[in-house]
């Protein structure tokens, strides 16, 4: 009786739920055959706009870490040509959640839209002024072979790419066959030497952000929309590559361990329950954090002028920033994890006339080195990082 009463109870509550009052026209199911025009529709342009801002970034990052230079790099330059690599991965779908065969579909559209084969590598971009774009590479060509290697068909390849590109470099050249309007073209020429961070994009997160993690330096897609200026986003790189060079993350780190460690004394010595350790970590974590961040300011705008940009109009970026939290112009918070815009904005001018300055004293632009109060040991490490079982 109970149970009765309570189901009479939930449809009547139901039936009192606000309803929509129009009909719209009758549409297939998502996972229905009938809706794979419009999914592939929404795949190519998901796909173009997915790529631009991928070359876009890549172009921009290339730059910045062919100009870097050793001096101004915490690891072993490898070898690169300036491309973006395209393989359609074989795409996995747990059968219960379509009742169509999506990984059929998936071939059929790499077909459709790419005119490829699932599993072919080719250049889906070449970066201007790079090793590729001197060598003549296009935009199109399939890769068929490196050093002389058979691109594999699997989901590995890209690892087998790279491997043999860090292979050549200092004058070991590069030796590249592609297959172009059905014609089997071979080229062989010298890589670029770079400073080896990974940087990407990350289409799903929110925030108008971008960070650097020690090993790489990701941008979301929010922020390279918001940038709209080539200029603008690579300051935002030059910023993330200098806290990696630098070696900020390291060096918050060891802070974070040294404050633990304050905190844990702490508790033991009171009877605490830990929150000293928390608390302790926390404050080590944020120290020097407004510092770290006005040095990557400092140092990435060498690194932009490096590369050719016009460094002086970084402030822009400032300006930018700024403009998402307009009260942090007047309002500077002491225990914050970044300087006011203000302050940033300032550094910006000031380190401006410190390079114009170097520039007229004859320095060339690939000469620029920031100035340094005391010798910088995580620039000296220079990491390899293909010994690193980590890298893939």
């Amino acid at each position: 009786m109970l149970r009765f009463f309570i189901c009479l109870v939930s449809l009547a509550v139901l039936s009192a739920c606000a309803m929509p009052t129009t009909r719209h026209p009758n549409i297939p199911s998502v996972d229905s055959y009938d809706m794979k025009d419009v999914r592939r529709e929404l795949r190519r342009f998901s796909y173009q706009l997915s790529t631009n801002r991928r070359q876009r970034l890549g172009e921009i990052a290339y730059n910045l870490r062919k100009s870097t230079g050793q001096e101004m790099c915490d690891r072993k330059l490898l070898a690169d040509i300036g491309v973006d690599f395209m393989r359609i991965n074989h795409l996995n779908v747990w059968r219960w959640s379509a009742s169509y065969d999506a990984a059929k579909e998936e071939h059929e559209d790499a077909k459709a839209l790419y005119g490829r084969e699932t599993g072919e590598i080719w250049i889906e971009g070449v970066y201007k002024n790079s090793a590729a774009d001197k060598a003549g590479i296009k935009k199109g060509d399939r890769l068929v072979s490196i050093n002389g290697l058979l691109v594999p068909d699997e989901d590995n390849a890209f690892e087998t790419i790279f491997n043999q590109m860090y292979k050549s470099g200092n004058g070991i050249p590069i030796e590249l066959e592609i297959e172009r309007n059905g014609k089997i073209k071979k080229f062989s020429f010298q890589p670029d030497m770079v400073c080896p961070y990974y940087i990407g994009v990350d289409d799903t997160s929110p925030d108008i952000n971008a960070y650097a993690t020690g090993d790489s330096i990701i941008m979301t897609a929010r922020m390279m929309d918001y940038a709209s200026d080539d200029t603008a986003l690579a300051a935002v790189v030059a910023h993330e590559l200098a806290h990696n060079v630098l070696g900020h993350r390291e060096a918050s780190e060891k802070n974070m361990a040294i404050g633990a460690l304050i905190g844990a004394a702490i508790d033991i010595s009171l009877g605490g329950d830990g929150s000293s350790m928390d608390t302790g970590a926390a404050v080590g974590w944020n120290a020097y954090s407004q510092d770290f961040e006005m040095e990557a300011d400092y140092v990435g705008l060498y690194l932009l002028a490096r590369a050719g940009y016009d460094y002086k109009k970084a402030g822009d970026m400032q300006k930018l920033l700024g403009a998402l939290n307009p009260m942090d112009i007047y309002v500077y918070e002491a225990d914050g994890t970044h300087p006011s815009s203000s302050m940033r904005l300032a550094l910006a001018r000031e380190t401006a006339k410190e390079i114009d300055l170097k520039l007229a004293m004859g320095f060339k632009r690939s000469e620029l080195e920031p100035d340094f109060k005391k010798s910088n040991s995580h620039l000296k490490n220079k990491t390899d990082i293909t010994k690193e079982s980590s890298l893939w």
